[in-house]
């Protein structure tokens, strides 16, 4: 005797625009200037992540100790 199990695909996915939720990764309550909640969230954190590795390749990508000449 064989058994089927049926899996209810519609509950594992609530929504395709899930995965574009913003998320706290890191928060901070300052007291400062009254009440001053500074957050990092996920689009910071590949913002900065994005502008370092340009800035890298940038870097990398400029040769300021030049072994030719500069005419």
């Amino acid at each position: 005797m064989t058994t089927s199990t049926q899996v209810n695909y519609s509950t594992i996915v609530a929504s395709p625009l899930d995965q574009f939720e913003i998320r706290n990764l890191l928060s901070f309550n300052a007291q400062i200037l009254g009440d001053i909640n500074l957050s990092l969230t996920n689009i910071g954190l590949y913002l900065i992540i994005g502008t370092l590795l340009v800035l890298g390749l940038n870097i990398l990508a400029t040769n300021y100790n030049r072994i030719g000449s500069s005419n």
